[in-house]
């Protein structure tokens, strides 16, 4: 497991201990209306949910990384999630619209509110990007949005994802994105550590699994 740094954000793997975040943002009312159907989390949903988190990074050596704003170099406020799941959350009801593919990964991204409008959804995805496909050696991420959810719809065609075209899930229309290392903006400015790195330790970090 790694943790990823970039200018203005720590983002870490999900850890045991998190099932509070992972709770406060899953009933975040800006979270709840855009990406969960308008539903709220309890805490065993929460606690589900962190537990799956949890088992993809075991399984995969990837996933979901939790994101944090630094504050004077050190992680302070928690902005959300971000990462790569491989199962896709928002996979078609026809199996035949995506075909069999050991490659495929999704992006999936959940932030607070609070952290709309600052352009942390796309730092975090260019960092996650970049860790796509110069660390995991991905060919592509698939990304589905609702078409109303205008604020992930432009972070996404930021970071270089290209609209391929709509799938229906659960009776809603989703637009389906990729992208590639051809046309991902990725920074420069990104550092991948292990999570047991000593330097990591500058942030509250160093010891988390």
């Amino acid at each position: 497991m790694y943790i990823i740094e970039s200018p203005r954000l720590i983002l870490r793997p999900p850890s045991q201990i998190d099932d509070l975040l992972i709770h406060n943002l899953h009933n975040d009312p800006f979270v709840v209306n855009t990406i969960r159907d308008g539903l709220n989390s309890t805490m065993e949903q929460s606690k589900a949910a962190l537990l799956n988190f949890t088992n993809h990074w075991q399984h995969h050596r990837f996933g979901l990384w939790m994101v944090f704003v630094k504050d004077e170099g050190t992680a302070r406020k928690f902005a959300g999630y971000s990462g790569l799941m491989c199962s896709g959350t928002y996979r078609p009801d026809n199996p035949d619209d995506l075909p069999g593919d050991p490659n495929y990964v999704e992006m999936i991204t959940g932030l607070h509110l609070l952290a709309s409008g600052r352009a942390i959804g796309v730092e975090a995805g260019m960092a996650v990007l970049k860790s796509s496909f110069e660390v995991l050696k991905k060919d592509k991420v698939t990304a589905f949005i609702l078409p109303t959810n205008k604020r992930s719809l432009i972070k996404n065609k930021k970071i270089g994802f290209v609209y391929i075209g709509d799938i229906i899930h659960k009776n809603r229309t989703w637009s389906r994105f990729e992208v590639s290392a051809l046309t991902a903006l990725m920074a420069d400015n990104v550092r991948v550590f292990s999570c047991k790195d000593p330097e990591m330790r500058s942030f509250g970090l160093g010891s988390r699994p």
